[in-house]
This record gives C-alpha cells, structure tokens and sequence, in this order.
C-alpha cells in the first residue's frame, strides 16, 4: 500500500495551475481531445452539500506546479496515470459494501504536499468510497474528512463552480483542499478521453463563512 495521502493544514500560496495549458498538456500526453475551459460549457445543475467523510482511492502522482513550462513534463506525468483507469475503476466498482453515497469518479487535484519551495501538486484518479475503505494493493488513498462541497453538472464547469461560490453570502471557495472532474460512472469518460457532459461535472471544496458559522450555532 502507498504512504496515505493527507489534507493540507493551511491554504498554499498561489496554487492554482493555468487551466488551458494544463488541458492541452492533458491532451498531448492522453493521445486525446478534452473540453476545454474556452469553451463556455453550460453549467446545468448546482448544489452545494455537507458531505461524510470519503476516502477516495485511486492512483495518485505529484508534480510541480508548473504548466507553463515548455522544458517540463509535467502533463505528461499526470496523464500517464489514466492508463490505469480500466484497472482502477473495475477494481473499485467491485468493492461494493464500501461505495458511498457519492458514488463518482473523476481525477482530484489536492495541496497536501505543498509548500512555497517544492510547489507540489498532487494529482489522484479514482473514486469516492467509504471512510476507512481498505486500500487495494498497488493504489493510494485521499483521505475527505466530513464537510461542505459544491457540486456542478454541465462537462469541464470548474469556472462556473468558482463563479458561484464567489458570489456566495453563505460559502467559501476551498479548492486548496481538493476539487477536480468528477463522472457519474466511468462510462462517461470515453476511451478516447470524451466525456458526456450530461454525466460529468466540477467538485470543489468549499466552508462556510464565519458569520455562517457564528449563525449555525
């Protein structure tokens, strides 16, 4: 079993990767064409939800922070991990008292190992099982502990997703936890890397503000 995966304890400093090289590093590794953020896609559904603990397990790779590197490899390496995606979800898919009641996969970026120096981003793709799921052999776990996450439906909708939470009375953006595409089985990711946008979406971490805490009370 890897070395689990943990939550970062406080929020990185500029982390967030530029989305359209990102992509296009995805697709050049894959082989293949992903929505991209240009793009617009409709943002169908919203929520935002408390949620149980998860673990999500998967594989997992960490790489720096750096997409707008033309001398790194960085999309490289995180595409590679999809080439085990057949292996992972039927593997998961088989653990059927473990499924949760968020019963997604998807590829999750997390910031538990970064840090001004190393700026590792960490990169996992998998699915959402119960807390305290036993770890398959060969696979790494993120550990979710209990608390709030918006969900959106519409394909490649992380800016939408982002747009709502920034315009939020009630909810923080917390995207330096966790957040990434999400399917509702792996079937809506197609072999050759499409997705049915009806079936795919955007899950970002997200609290409440502190007056919201102070009312809940």
């Amino acid at each position: 079993m890897s070395e689990p995966v943990k939550n970062p304890g406080q929020q990185p400093e500029s982390y967030q990767p530029q989305k359209p090289e990102m992509m296009r590093a995805l697709e050049e590794a894959q082989g293949v064409t992903m929505q991209q953020p240009e793009a617009q896609p409709a943002l169908e559904r919203f929520e935002i939800v408390k949620h149980e603990p998860y673990r999500f397990i998967g594989k997992a790779v960490y790489v720096r922070n750096d997409w707008g590197n033309p001398n790194a490899h960085t999309g490289e390496i995180v595409g590679g991990v999809w080439k085990a995606k057949d292996w992972i979800f039927r593997t998961l898919d088989g653990i059927t008292e473990s499924a949760a009641d968020m019963p997604y996969c998807g590829g999750l970026y997390m910031w538990d190992k970064y840090d001004k120096k190393s700026q590792l981003q960490g990169y996992i793709i998998g699915k959402f099982m119960k807390e305290n799921t036993h770890v398959p052999e060969g696979m790494d776990y993120f550990d979710i502990p209990e608390g709030y996450v918006a969900k959106g439906w519409g394909g490649y909708v992380e800016g939408e997703v982002k747009e709502m939470l920034k315009n939020s009375e009630e909810y923080d953006d917390a995207s330096w936890q966790w957040g990434g595409e999400v399917f509702m089985d792996a079937e809506a990711r197609a072999n050759d890397g499409s997705c049915d946008n009806s079936r795919t979406g955007y899950f970002i971490a997200c609290t409440l503000k502190k007056r919201s805490r102070k009312r809940r009370h």
